[in-house]
């Protein structure tokens, strides 16, 4: 029988995550008093701060076989006092830059040979981003043209680990993601511009088993003017859609599923 150890980041990824793998075997969630997570969520275990040595330790306590990372993990916890335990910092003292990807994957790979990693998309598949419309209205043919433009610079951004979300009005950049995540980013651009249209992509070489792009019905509710969001479908995750549509109704949004 399989033992999971979900290592549970912040947002709802962490708990769809949890009800679906308890079909699948005995689950342990594992996180950090530096997250902020759903109110739904209980964590059986927790650690101060982020702490790999800790991990290995329950791994071997717990005779654990498999291990999930769902959710977000801030970046701002990398650069704050007290967060990284020793073990953390020198291993993270060799990587010359502090990228998302780059970090995430140093620290699953002295997991790796111990357990098997598995990635969110194993439970959430019914998550992912269809192509074509989604919820709401369909985006006009100028915002389509702003689609295609921010989805270059969206990749872009992606792939060099600055963010995943642009907002575009008429072919001109009103926000850039970068530490402070989507829905952030979307309020920066709607306070310049109305309806505009939010694209988020994957990096090129997106890892499954690590930081997958999602959004629920609250980025939905950034666009309280309307609008369209875009996203990258077979990579991004829709989480909860009946709420997404629902709200994509409610406040004239467009969300469509782009190749």
């Amino acid at each position: 029988m399989k033992k999971i150890l979900l290592l549970a980041g912040e947002g709802n990824i962490p708990l769809l995550v949890y009800d679906k793998a308890k079909e699948e075997g005995e689950v342990l969630v594992l996180s950090s008093f530096s997250f902020s997570l759903p109110e739904e969520l209980k964590p059986d275990l927790w650690v101060d701060g982020l702490s790999l040595a800790q991990i290995l330790e329950i791994i071997q306590r717990e005779k654990i076989t498999h291990i999930c990372l769902a959710g977000k993990i801030p970046k701002n916890l990398v650069f704050e006092e007290n967060v990284l335990h020793d073990e953390l910092k020198n291993l993270f003292s060799s990587i010359p830059k502090w990228q998302d990807q780059t970090l995430l994957q140093a620290a699953l790979a002295q997991l790796q040979g111990k357990v098997e990693l598995v990635s969110p998309v194993s439970f959430l598949k019914e998550c992912l981003t269809p192509s074509g419309k989604i919820a709401g209205r369909d985006p006009s043919q100028e915002e389509w043209e702003d689609i295609s433009y921010g989805a270059r610079i969206a990749r872009f951004l992606a792939d060099e680990e600055i963010g995943q979300t642009v907002v575009v009005k008429r072919g001109t950049v009103l926000a850039l993601e970068g530490a402070e995540g989507t829905d952030e980013t979307i309020k920066r651009g709607v306070s310049l511009g109305k309806e505009v249209v939010v694209v988020k992509m994957a990096r090129s070489q997106q890892s499954f088993l690590i930081d997958i792009p999602a959004i629920g019905e609250r980025t939905v509710r950034c666009l309280k003017n309307g609008g369209i969001i875009a996203l990258e479908a077979g990579k991004t995750f829709l989480l909860d859609r009946e709420k997404i549509v629902k709200e994509a109704e409610k406040y004239g949004v467009g969300v469509v599923g782009i190749s």
